[in-house]
């Protein structure tokens, strides 16, 4: 990876894994002072509002990404593409809030704190103001990860200081919203810095529409799928299941922020190279993204079946026991999802080939639907854990397949075997430490991590991989 690339990544990682920490760090102050009430009036309405985000946004942030990554070297293009895409997306937000107030005057459990709703509402607007998709697209990422973690430490002076009673839950709706997006309003003002006026007249909005409903069907089967196990198991089995499988799923899916940060930085690389017609430069730069990819994913996925016993019980507590079978059964997602997300975002999407993702995910999302009609009712949360297992295999595997034509990845590199066998190492390493240890022990833990981390790079030094030796060059740069 280009120096560029690997400074994005960190960036990226960074606002990544804040915007994970975010939540863990305030939630139990907010849960205390809010009270069972409170959270869950604010988690109601902010799920109606998501679902309309979900339609005005209509696939537009992901479409706009490739589209100005494939301009922004043409700067009357760039211009044009932009302006257009914020008209649309404007034009989706009117509809969106006329929707809200309709939903304000009909709905009687709106009714109960129509201030809260429309507080919370404001996240609509925000999130088109904020053409995050355009910093992305040009890939500056440090501003994008500045200025988000000075807009997080403002949301918690709002928390800590104005919410101090549960009467205070328009503030914490406030905080909410400051905390999430709030920062998109610097977004839209710092946007003159590269944007001129163009005449309306040139300007052809509705050209976008097309496109970003395909990316809104991809969406949308996504968000589906992604709420199916718990949905499903709140049906079929109780609450208590489904709260066992959410501790699960949810230390997975912070796991996979660590992977998944690569993404945003590919994508329009990637795209910006195809338009310039540097097949050559994108088919290297996918293989490296692989491999890097495979390298995390891999060893961080067994680890966390090793380790699935100490992370639940320090993380959930000793009465989730029954989920580190749950957490062991789909850790393996780590890596399928981060293989399908470079594989079909980062390679067959910029490409155009959006409709084999929309298949391929199609085909997880039926199976995940079939399978835990299968197994929800015997095997609980487990069976809600393996057929989300079986679902991400299909997933990869038939975009494997059937994109094979557009998918420049060489299996059989070295670099591959390379990390099974670094991962392998590692795990004979650390196993027997969590056989004698205490899962209770934050310190096996962290000890259990660091030894892993420390064999499995000393063994890619050992072999002269090419990864090994990127990040030494890139830490070595840092500290001269």
């Amino acid at each position: 990876m280009s120096k560029s690339i690997k400074t994005n990544y960190i960036f990226n990682l960074i606002n990544t894994v804040s915007s994970l920490i975010f939540p863990v760090l305030t939630f139990p102050y907010a849960s205390r002072i809010m009270l069972a009430e409170g959270i869950g009036q604010v988690n109601f309405y902010q799920s109606i509002i998501q679902y309309i985000s979900l339609f005005t946004c209509l696939g537009i942030p992901m479409y706009a990404i490739r589209e100005i990554a494939k301009v922004r070297d043409n700067q009357y293009e760039c211009n044009k593409t932009t302006l257009e895409i914020l008209l649309l997306h404007f034009s989706l937000t009117f509809l969106g809030y006329l929707l809200v107030f309709i939903l304000c005057l009909l709905i009687p459990e709106i009714q109960v704190n129509i201030p809260l709703f429309l507080i919370l509402s404001t996240s609509i607007l925000f999130t088109t103001i904020g053409c995050e998709w355009f910093y992305q697209g040009i890939e500056d990422f440090k501003y994008i990860t500045i200025r988000g973690l000075i807009v997080k430490i403002s949301a918690l002076f709002i928390l800590f200081i104005c919410v101090k009673t549960p009467q205070d839950i328009l503030w914490y709706g406030m905080y909410c919203v400051v905390g999430v997006v709030g920062g998109n309003i610097f977004n839209f003002i710092r946007l003159k810095k590269y944007i001129s006026f163009i005449p309306f007249k040139q300007l052809h909005p509705l050209k976008h529409l097309k496109p970003a409903l395909r990316i809104f069907v991809l969406n949308l089967i996504i968000s589906l799928y992604v709420n199916l196990n718990s949905v499903m198991l709140g049906f079929i089995k109780d609450t208590e299941s489904v709260g066992l499988f959410t501790a699960a799923t949810r230390l997975s899916q912070m796991i996979l922020g660590v992977t998944s940060a690569l993404g945003t930085v590919m994508l329009p690389r990637l795209t910006n190279l195809l338009s310039n017609q540097q097949k050559e430069e994108f088919n290297r730069l996918a293989q490296k993204a692989t491999e890097f990819i495979f390298a995390i994913s891999l060893p961080i996925t067994v680890g966390t079946i090793v380790l699935a016993p100490e992370l639940i019980i320090l993380f959930c507590g000793s009465t989730y026991h029954a989920a580190i079978t749950t957490l062991q059964l789909i850790s393996p997602i780590i890596v399928l999802i981060s293989l399908s997300g470079i594989l079909g975002i980062q390679i067959l999407y910029p490409q155009g080939k959006e409709n084999i993702v929309i298949i391929c995910t199609a085909i997880g999302a039926a199976s995940n639907f079939i399978l835990n009609l299968c197994l929800v009712p015997s095997l609980s949360q487990d069976g809600a854990a393996i057929a989300t297992l079986v679902a991400e295999f299909l997933v990869t595997f038939s975009m494997i397949l059937i994109g094979r034509r557009y998918i420049p990845i060489n299996w059989k590199s070295k670099s591959f075997l390379n990390y099974c066998i670094g991962t392998a190492i590692m795990t004979f390493a650390i196993v027997p430490i969590t056989l004698t240890s205490n899962t209770n022990s934050i310190i096996s833990l962290i000890a259990c991590i660091a030894i892993g981390i420390i064999i499995y790079a000393i063994y890619l030094g050992l072999t002269k991989d090419k990864l090994y030796y990127t990040f030494k060059d890139f830490l070595t740069k840092k500290r001269s």
